[in-house]
């Protein structure tokens, strides 16, 4: 099973997670409810998986590790925005997402819907809020030049939520939005090994 950062992981619950520290009492009660964990960008030992659990509340997140072997089912962004779930939704915020789904289906693009809006859509859970903002991940390649770039950030601005959108390379991911307006500075690159500032430069 290929396993990326965003993907949603179905566990049995609570009892499945490995921490080096003690486990929150909402952890527990949250996977109760919905029993699902997100891979997080960060190394595990051998035969385990990063993976944050979401309460509630904004402010509770827990980072855990979880066997693999304990993995029921797995949902990827790309498998969202191929299904095309939010069709189904009367919330606002969800219709963006066929308008952001032409932008970049035009141009043969791989994304998906992450953070909270991802997680509603994979697992039926109310997590959507007023205050949500719509979390985009795009799987880039060398054909994703600065000059589309540009394209994609200018057509997002359109929409009446913000959008912020992670351009994810094969070695990590940064802010498309950062990205676009770094003038050649450098830009907040997170990888496995944490975060750190390098230039990145899209063919024009």
């Amino acid at each position: 099973m290929e396993l990326s950062p965003h993907d949603l992981l179905r566990i049995k619950g609570a009892e499945e997670l490995i921490s080096h520290t003690p486990i929150p009492n909402w952890v527990e009660g949250s996977l109760a409810i919905s029993p699902f964990v997100v891979i997080r960008r960060s190394r595990a030992a051998k035969g385990q998986v990063a993976v944050g659990v979401r309460g509630t509340e904004r402010n509770k997140r827990f980072a855990a590790f979880l066997p693999i072997d304990s993995i029921l089912s797995r949902v990827s962004p790309e498998q969202l925005a191929q299904e095309k779930g939010w069709q189904n939704h009367s919330k606002k915020i969800f219709h963006c997402l066929d308008w952001i789904s032409d932008l970049l289906d035009v141009a043969s693009l791989t994304w998906g819907p992450t953070g909270s809006v991802g997680f509603e859509l994979a697992t039926g859970q109310k997590a959507v809020t007023e205050k949500s903002d719509i979390d985009i991940v795009i799987r880039i390649s060398e054909e994703f030049t600065i000059t589309f770039a540009q394209k994609i950030e200018n057509g997002l601005k359109k929409l009446p939520f913000r959008i912020d959108v992670q351009l994810e390379t094969k070695e990590g991911a940064f802010s498309l939005s950062e990205y676009v307006n770094s003038e050649g500075k450098k830009v907040l690159f997170r990888t496995m090994d944490g975060p750190f500032l390098k230039e990145v430069t899209l063919r024009k």
